[in-house]
């Protein structure tokens, strides 16, 4: 908790240094580079990190440990070919004429947010919960510090996006060097035959949540191209400031739990206890902290634009409008492992599909009937506290079976 908060006051202190040295297209660029990387984690990784926790036995752990940074590595140069050689294609497709030389990086970008979620994974395994933190306010200090220096340089045409790439290599580093011990003493575990049989035992995660996750990210992330292709850059910078500012505190809690109820419902999953005491407490306490920090950041919006500069105004009115859909999927996502533990993907995807069909109606209806980035905003939170609400409830019913009634 303490690094968490730590990192994401590092980040607000820097952002208010950035606003007054990058322009909104710059910081849209920013963004949008950000969420493409996002949205090809799950690809890269196929998500296997997720089954590092699941084994009893560490000696099993290793061996999906080792098998996710290998697939990780082998996708991430696959990705890279592939935009090396239909670059063009890509970039008209996916309309990212605006992140020129940038769209080579995103695999490189890409591989290292990967390799840090899986070893976020090995140390939350091994309860190294203090280099998970470490990791995470040292990527925030060099991130900043080096998009601060870039931005009162003569390269201040190159943006925000370096500094993300120098953040996650010394995010990695840090992590590696931390978790060294504990994966040398596994390590003589591992064998490719031992790999493969884990692996295809957890055949379910790939096939799954890959493209749960996906698709989970692509509608996250879908007001960012939808935004920059119907009204411009420069209001995807404004969109994507009111989302950072918002959600890096969500984000202090989301790390500091999440891992940490991972960790604990996948034990008391292996040994065949309800799971519906623990999720109904964490939502008892996500909601207290929820309403105090979301009635706080309300007040706040009024005065973003003295805090940011005159040029970030309409942040204040962007997050007051998504404040509703913040709070109650604040909720939700520490909460989402369940999905995991319980085998739940393949009905997520149906409830994710169908929300990036609503999410993506939201801003064709703002655009094509209002003109209006206001009304897009509009429709979008709402459908996002209609949708999330009715996961919350699902996540409640779900979590009173045991391992038992699952398979039955």
């Amino acid at each position: 908790m303490s690094g968490s908060s730590a990192s994401q006051i590092i980040i607000y202190a820097a952002t208010l240094i950035l606003t007054r040295l990058f322009s909104e297209d710059l910081f849209g660029v920013y963004i949008l580079f950000s969420s493409s990387v996002i949205i090809l984690k799950p690809i890269t990784s196929l998500q296997y990190e997720l089954s590092i926790l699941l084994p009893k036995r560490d000696k099993d752990a290793i061996n999906l440990f080792v098998f996710s940074i290998l697939n990780i590595t082998i996708i991430s140069i696959i990705l890279a070919l592939l935009i090396f050689v239909f670059e063009k294609q890509i970039i008209s497709f996916l309309k990212l004429e605006k992140l020129g030389f940038f769209i080579h990086l995103i695999p490189l970008c890409s591989f290292l947010y990967s390799c840090i979620v899986s070893l976020e994974y090995w140390n939350n395994r091994m309860n190294l919960f203090k280099n998970i933190s470490k990791g995470i306010v040292i990527k925030s200090f060099t991130m900043s510090a080096f998009q601060i220096l870039i931005g009162i340089s003569a390269y201040n045409f190159l943006g925000l996006v370096p500094g993300i790439i120098i953040g996650f290599l010394c995010q990695l580093s840090t992590l590696l060097v931390s978790a060294l011990k504990t994966i040398k003493s596994s390590f003589k575990y591992v064998s490719y035959k031992r790999m493969l049989f884990l692996a295809k035992k957890h055949k379910d995660i790939p096939k799954l949540n890959t493209l749960l996750s996906f698709s989970n990210q692509l509608s996250n992330e879908l007001p960012v191209y939808l935004i920059t292709s119907y009204f411009g850059l420069g209001y995807a910078g404004i969109y994507g400031l009111a989302i950072k500012i918002t959600k890096a505190p969500m984000g202090i809690i989301q790390q500091a739990i999440g891992p940490v109820f991972f960790n604990k419902i996948s034990k008391q999953y292996n040994s065949n206890e309800s799971l519906n005491s623990t999720v109904k407490k964490t939502y008892q306490k996500l909601l207290l902290i929820g309403f105090a920090f979301f009635t706080l950041l309300f007040i706040a919006s009024f005065f973003f634009d003295i805090i940011f500069g005159e040029n970030w105004i309409d942040v204040g009115l962007y997050t007051r409008i998504l404040i509703p859909w913040l709070f109650v999927g604040f909720l939700n996502v520490p909460i989402s492992s369940v999905i995991v533990v319980l085998n739940k993907q393949k009905t997520i995807l149906y409830y994710d599909i169908l929300l990036f069909v609503f999410r993506f109606l939201a801003f064709y209806v703002g655009y094509n009937v209002y003109n209006s980035v206001l009304i897009s905003l509009f429709l979008f939170s709402a459908i996002g506290v209609l949708f999330n609400t009715f996961i919350l409830i699902y996540f409640l019913k779900i979590s009173s079976k045991t391992r038992k009634s699952n398979f039955s």
